[in-house]
């Protein structure tokens, strides 16, 4: 059994957009200020209108398989070259994922384990359940994000009375400056990592309500954005906010109850473990099913996977040692992200429809 039911995208999108976005949010907050949680609104928008958008288009044209999509589109040869720029961009997003998990542990929970460790401890057992193929990584994502999602509950409860809404206001008091629109660039740049799901696509086998659940997804994974932003800002105030690396680790360890009840960052790690884990997971897949099309055979996809996760191994290693060059690479990232994520796909979906337009006209004139 390797085919999936469109309910199952409710869980891929929420494991592939809520993590980066709720982690490491100051490299946006630094630039919109005050004004974050009208960037983040703005571009939830926009990532809602894009992904619906590509949706539509699979279902208009009843083609899911993103290499027969961007080979129609543009022919064969830069259709597979783009195709590898999307895989380059995946790679990174491991990249990015592992050195995140073992930076934000190290600097707030675990000062003493160093990040090769924790490194240790990520990237090599993730590789059992990629060879377990799509029927156990569907099971683990499911099971993952019910328990990411309680404990975000019980983190809203538990910081509600250390939030100040106040402190979101007054807004736009300068203007809008060009911070605020860079903000939103780099946001909706964290978002485009939705993208992620889009090889998974062709392995969907009912697709008749993919639309209706795709709109469940995104709208669980908005809501959560924004309430996270608006938490951050209502708890310390932009500016404090902004000299944090990771604020919601910081936000969890107010949590104090009867004097002893404090369990906050409990919470908040298993968010980020698990966001991590989920994200790796379903981004090294997505590789693998991209290089199958390309024609590699499952002894070459097998290698990959070994050669590849210590490639990841060694690229973390390097970035989650210093937080300066983490964030810095962040900040790329978020734009690598717009790029191959939103933008190309973008383009190359919109041709894609145009021309099956076209087709279907030449072949019914009236």
């Amino acid at each position: 059994m390797d085919k999936l039911n469109s309910k199952h995208f409710v869980f891929f999108i929420l494991a592939t957009t809520i993590v980066s976005l709720k982690t490491y949010p100051g490299i946006f907050m630094k630039d919109g200020g005050r004004e974050s949680w009208i960037a983040i609104s703005i571009s939830s928008a926009l990532i809602y209108a894009f992904y619906i958008y590509i949706i539509s288009i699979c279902r208009k044209t009843e083609v899911y398989d993103m290499r027969e999509i961007y080979e129609k589109a543009v022919g064969k040869k830069l259709g597979n070259a783009l195709i590898v720029l999307f895989i380059a961009n995946l790679f990174i997003t491991l990249v990015e994922s592992a050195s995140a998990e073992a930076n934000s542990m190290h600097t707030n929970m675990m000062i003493e384990t160093p990040t090769w460790y924790l490194l240790l401890f990520f990237v090599f057992p993730i590789i059992y359940t990629i060879r377990k193929e799509i029927v156990a990584i569907t099971t683990v994502t499911m099971i993952g994000i019910v328990l990411i999602m309680m404990a975000g509950i019980n983190l809203g409860i538990l910081t509600a009375k250390y939030k100040d809404l106040s402190l979101l206001f007054p807004v736009f008091r300068e203007g809008i400056k060009p911070g605020f629109l860079l903000s939103i660039v780099k946001s909706l740049g964290l978002y485009g990592c939705i993208s992620i799901t889009i090889p998974y696509l062709a392995k969907v086998e009912k697709t008749e309500k993919i639309i209706k659940h795709v709109t469940v997804g995104l709208a669980i994974v908005i809501q959560m954005e924004i309430v996270s932003v608006t938490g951050i800002i209502s708890t310390f105030g932009p500016l404090f906010a902004n000299t944090m690396a990771y604020p919601k680790l910081i936000q969890t360890q107010q949590v104090s109850y009867l004097r002893f009840l404090e369990f906050g960052e409990l919470y908040v790690m298993l968010q980020i473990l698990g966001g991590f884990m989920l994200k790796y997971l379903l981004s090294f897949y997505a590789m693998l099913i991209l290089l199958k099309g390309l024609g590699l055979k499952r002894k070459h996809l097998i290698w990959i996977t070994y050669i590849g996760s210590l490639a990841v191994y060694l690229s973390s290693y390097f970035l989650a040692g210093n937080l300066f060059t983490l964030f810095a690479f962040f900040n790329i990232y978020s734009y690598l992200c717009l790029f191959n994520f939103i933008i190309i796909p973008y383009i190359i979906f919109t041709i894609f429809s145009f021309k099956n337009k076209n087709s279907k006209e030449n072949k019914h004139p009236v």
